[in-house]
């Protein structure tokens, strides 16, 4: 039979607000990052990922496309990034109001990649990078792309537009490569693609 004491359970330090999380690092420590979450079911994994980034001292907003809302919500963005989410531009210029050191798209998919290769700006993310491009040229930000999609996906206007996307300034992390599939590295790897870009 159970007994009270079963239930005293050990649960660490608290720490200072429920929303807040325990450094592990401070590679990313002073870093504004934006994180590009596009329709993929990878979109699911960004609320830890935010959580992730966090803890390598990162100050992270989120830019979310109307599609990736199927997969994950505003209200755990807004949790995890401690900012509000930018998942429509109503004219406050929302895209261009603070510069960020990195912009991450991810997942990065088909459609968002194309997009951006051939200069559409129609949604959040999309107008967002538009603006990150230019300050790739001026060489005051990163852009890291990880596509993410079914293998059968990855053809040859895909290819052509990452070969275009890498000759603009983006960097492109690989995907993890298993049934099939190109997914979304773990979070870990995502992390230190950016740390790595921004010379940490």
């Amino acid at each position: 039979m159970a007994k009270p004491q079963d239930f005293e359970w050990q649960l660490g330090e608290p720490l200072q607000g429920d929303r807040a999380v325990r450094l592990t690092s401070e590679r990313l420590a002073g870093k504004r990052v934006g994180l590009c979450v596009t329709g993929g079911i990878a979109a699911f994994r960004t609320p830890g990922l935010v959580r992730e980034l966090r803890r390598a001292g990162a100050e992270v907003y989120a830019f979310v496309t109307p599609s990736a809302l199927q997969f994950v919500t505003v209200d755990a963005l807004e949790w995890t990034t401690l900012h509000p989410v930018v998942h429509a531009l109503d004219g406050r210029a929302q895209h261009v109001e603070s510069a960020l050191d990195a912009y991450l798209v991810a997942p990065a998919t088909y459609s968002t990649l194309n997009k951006l290769a051939g200069g559409i700006a129609d949604n959040a993310v999309t107008t967002t990078l538009a603006s990150a491009l230019g300050l790739v040229e001026q060489g005051k930000a990163q852009v890291l792309l990880a596509p993410a999609m079914h293998g059968s996906m990855v053809n040859p206007i895909l290819r052509a537009n990452l070969v275009r996307l890498v000759d603009v300034g983006c960097q492109v992390i690989p995907p993890l490569g298993r049934d099939g599939k190109a997914l979304l590295p773990d979070d870990a790897s995502l992390v230190d693609a950016i740390a790595r870009a921004l010379g940490r």
